[in-house]
């Protein structure tokens, strides 16, 4: 009796090890990812694609990653915009970092 539930115990820990890991690193992987964001081809992307109808400084202190959201759901089409958005994932990274520095 007591040797299975030791064996179940260590593994139950191993395994909780483990996930709190693998959370770690993803936490980390999405933290550099938005790190690595360029908000120079941010502005690029934002200038001929965004400021026809928006300020950059009206984003200013936004948080990035609810920005990114946002603009992953517009291009998604999931999320009501004036015009359908064609964006890659680095490009929306990109945008979001130059928006929310209101630079």
């Amino acid at each position: 009796g007591s040797c299975s539930a030791g064996f179940l115990g260590e593994n139950l820990i191993k395994f909780s090890h483990l996930f709190v890991m693998a959370s770690v690193s993803a936490m980390l992987t999405g933290y550099g990812s938005a790190a690595s964001a360029d908000a120079a081809a941010g502005k690029a992307t934002f200038t001929t694609t965004c400021a026809e109808c928006h300020d950059v400084a009206d984003f200013e202190g936004e948080d990035a990653a609810a920005l990114r959201g946002t603009l992953k759901q517009i291009v998604a089409g999931s999320q009501k915009h004036k015009q359908a958005l064609q964006l890659t994932d680095a490009q929306i990274a990109d945008v979001a970092a130059y928006m929310t520095s209101g630079k």
